[in-house]
This record gives structure tokens, C-alpha cells and sequence, in this order.
């Protein structure tokens, strides 16, 4: 399990109450292991085979299930209006790049990274986020901000993947030097690149996404040793970042296991 593998045994950086209000997230947490503070279940929830689960699970775990009336919970959501059933639990999901470099080399794990230069729409990194999980990305890195990766938002988009890989925040050129210093490549997502297909993608790498108006910053294209682009047809810019993503994803495990 990725939780087990990353978060056991070690010292979280930071942690926090989050609210999972996705019956999905919640459930595919509680199946990895995860431990919740407590679940509030609404009185008149209809009992639908997710709902069961969780209510199962949670009970096994002896996580503390408390029945309100439909309208308390109703004030508790914050991303969604009709859910029937909320997760409350702490993040510990913000890691120091070293740290989590060293445990992805006692896994014996290739680290492969995804680096976000100032994308900015929520919708976009949670979508980023889950496709990431799926293909085995060792952690996303992105720079320091006030405003938390890990939202009620990016937990029911993600449908729990902003809780399960492991984020890093920290000055994107500081990362990319402690990269390179660990002989990770960094590609650079750029219109002008070479076609990200004839580019070999295997061994330790990382993407760097640029801003969904801009793109990549000219700081960090002069940093990355190599770009790559994605060929579309006339009259199309660029595609969504998200999209972008996981089409580099994964051609990077196609090639891995190919």
C-alpha cells in the first residue's frame, strides 16, 4: 500500500484536519489503510453499497461513526450538497525532497516526479493528481504556497489521490538542482520540444508542466535538460495541462514495461 510504504515508521512535516466528502475517496482511503478521526453519517442516508462499505469498514476499525440530523451535516460540506456521509481525518501528506528521495531508493523504486510550474486551476492539479497515482509517479512537487495542495476540493476530484502521493513544496529551482543531483532528468512540456514519443522516457525522470495561460516559465526552461512536446493538429495550441500530463505519463510507463 502507498500509504504503508511512504508514512510508516517516519515524521510527518505537517498535518491537518481534512474533510473527505467524496464517498469514493473515503472508501478507497479506508481500504489503503488510512485512519479517520471520525465519520458522520447522516440520519436519513439511503444505505447504498458504498455507504455500506464505508459504514463496515469504519466499524471493523472501530472509527467512531456519528448519526446527525441531514440538515447539520448539510452545513458541515464545503465542495459538494448532497453528500450523505463525511470523513474527518489528518493529512500528513507534505514531504521534504530528500526525505522522500531516500525512502524511494530503499524501495528500490525508480523516482520519477511530476514538477508543477504555477498551474493553477484546482480542477487541472487533482486531475494531475489521480492520473498520477495510477502511473506510479513517486511525488509531485510544485513551489512554496500559503494555500494547501490538499483541499476538500482536490481530495473529491482526485477522489482521494491528494491524500495517497506523497507532495512536495519547495523553490522549484532548489528541486531541480537536488534532481539533478540524484541523476533524474528533467523534461521540460514545451510546443518546441522534440516529439515526447521518440524521446526515451525510461529510468529516473521528471515532468515539468507550465501554467495553463503560459506555459512553462523561462527560468525553468533554461534549467531542464531536455524538452518534449505533444503533435497536434493545425489550429490547436495546446492541449489541457491535465491532458498533457497524462499522455506523458503514460507513455513513460508504456515505455518502462514495453
Amino acid at each position: 500500500m502507498l500509504y504503508n510504504q511512504y508514512n510508516i515508521g517516519r515524521q510527518m512535516a505537517k498535518d491537518r484536519f481534512i474533510q473527505i466528502e467524496s464517498k469514493n475517496a473515503m472508501l478507497e482511503l479506508l481500504k489503503e489503510g488510512r485512519n479517520f478521526e471520525r465519520i458522520y453519517l447522516s440520519s436519513s442516508a439511503y444505505k447504498d453499497p458504498k455507504t455500506k462499505e464505508i459504514v463496515q469498514i469504519a466499524g471493523e476499525r472501530r472509527i467512531p461513526i456519528l448519526r446527525v440530523p441531514a440538515r447539520t451535516l448539510k452545513r458541515r460540506l464545503r465542495s459538494s450538497s448532497s453528500e450523505s456521509i463525511v470523513g474527518v481525518m489528518y493529512s500528513q501528506n507534505i514531504w521534504e525532497l530528500n526525505e522522500l528521495l531516500e525512502s524511494i531508493y530503499k524501495e528500490d523504486k525508480i523516482p520519477f516526479f511530476l514538477i508543477l510550474d504555477d498551474v493553477k486551476y484546482t480542477q487541472n492539479i487533482a486531475a494531475i493528481m489521480r492520473t498520477a497515482f495510477a502511473t506510479g509517479v513517486n511525488g509531485i512537487i510544485t513551489q512554496n504556497r500559503d494555500k494547501s495542495l490538499i483541499t476538500d476540493e482536490t481530495i473529491r476530484i482526485s477522489m482521494g489521490a491528494a491524500e495517497r502521493i506523497p507532495l512536495i513544496q519547495m523553490n522549484l529551482f532548489m528541486a531541480i538542482k537536488e534532481l539533478n543531483k540524484n541523476g533524474i532528468k528533467i523534461f521540460g512540456v514545451h510546443m518546441e520540444g522534440e516529439t515526447y514519443f521518440k524521446k526515451d522516457l525510461t529510468g529516473p525522470c521528471a515532468f515539468v508542466l507550465g501554467a495553463e495561460d503560459v506555459g512553462i516559465s523561462t527560468g525553468m526552461i533554461e534549467r531542464v535538460d531536455d524538452t518534449v512536446s505533444i503533435p497536434m493538429r493545425e489550429g490547436i495550441g495546446s492541449l489541457n495541462v491535465s491532458v498533457s500530463a497524462g499522455v506523458l505519463m503514460y507513455e513513460k510507463l508504456r515505455q518502462e514495461v514495453s
